[in-house]
C-alpha cells in the first residue's frame, strides 16, 4: 500500500515511521519542501518500506491509497477543499483537534468535530478519525507501561475503517474501534483534558490513553478475516 502524509511535524513524522516499518511506501509532503526533504531523510532508515519527500498534491495524487493530513485543524480543512476531487474514493485521516489559540477550549460547537467537519468537506472520500488522542513520543516507542499504544478510530465508513486498523496493527499498536465519526467528538474533547494534564502535572507529552476492558480485546471481525 501507498500511503500519503501531508505534515511534517513530529505527528507526521511519528506516523509516517510507523507505516514504513509496515512495509508501505510513504509519500511525506509540507508546506516547506526543504523540512519535508528533511524529514524523509531522517526516516530513511526506517523500512521496508521507503519515505519519499513530494509536493502536497502530488503526496494525495500519486496512487495513494490513505493519505493522512497530519496538520492543524484550520490547514487539514483547507486541504480538505483544494484536494477534494483527487481524494474521491479514498479514505482520508483526520488526525487534527480544533482547539483554540490558547489550547483551553475548542473551536467547534458542542456536537460538531473537525472530524466531522472534513467529512463534510470531503464528502466522495472516506474520513477516518485516528492518532488525534496520541502523542509523538508514544507512537514513536509504540508502548508504553509495559503495554501497546491504542490508536482510537472513529468512522462512518466501516471498510475504511477496517483497513486502518490493519495499518495500525502492523506497525506495532492497538486499534480500537471508537465507533461512528459523531464520536470524534468525544475524542478530540478527551484530548482536550489530556493536553491540560501535560501541562498539570509536566509530563512533557510522556502519556498515553489505555482502554482495559475485562476480556480480551479484538478489532471487529472484517479486520481479522481481511
Amino acid at each position: 500500500m501507498t500511503i500519503g502524509i501531508v505534515g511534517t511535524g513530529n505527528m507526521g513524522k511519528a506516523i509516517a515511521g510507523l507505516f514504513a516499518d509496515g512495509g508501505h511506501d510513504v509519500y511525506i509532503a509540507g508546506s516547506d519542501p526543504e523540512k519535508s526533504e528533511a524529514a524523509a531523510q531522517e526516516l530513511a532508515s526506517r523500512g521496508p518500506g521507503k519515505v519519499s519527500a513530494v509536493p502536497t498534491a502530488e503526496a494525495a495524487a500519486r496512487g495513494t491509497d490513505v493519505l493522512v493530513l497530519a496538520t492543524w485543524f484550520a490547514v487539514s480543512t483547507r486541504l480538505a477543499v483544494d484536494l477534494s476531487d483527487v481524494l474521491r474514493g479514498k479514505t482520508v485521516i483526520d488526525i487534527s483537534n480544533p482547539f483554540t489559540p490558547n489550547f483551553d477550549g475548542l473551536i467547534t460547537e458542542y456536537g460538531n468535530s473537525a472530524g466531522l467537519e472534513l467529512q463534510r468537506r470531503l464528502d466522495g472520500s472516506a474520513v477516518v478519525k485516528a492518532f488525534n488522542t496520541n502523542f509523538a513520543p508514544t507512537l514513536r516507542t509504540r508502548s508504553f507501561g509495559g503495554s501497546d499504544v491504542d490508536v482510537f478510530l472513529a468512522s462512518d465508513h466501516e471498510s475504511a475503517k477496517a483497513d486502518v486498523a490493519k495499518l495500525i496493527g502492523a506497525s506495532g499498536l492497538r486499534p480500537v474501534d471508537a465507533g461512528p465519526l459523531a464520536n470524534s467528538a468525544t475524542l478530540e474533547r478527551l484530548t482536550l483534558l489530556l493536553v491540560e494534564l501535560q501541562g498539570r502535572y509536566g509530563l512533557e507529552f510522556q502519556s498515553a490513553v489505555k482502554f482495559l476492558p475485562g476480556q480480551s480485546l479484538s478489532f471487529p471481525a472484517a479486520v481479522a478475516t481481511s
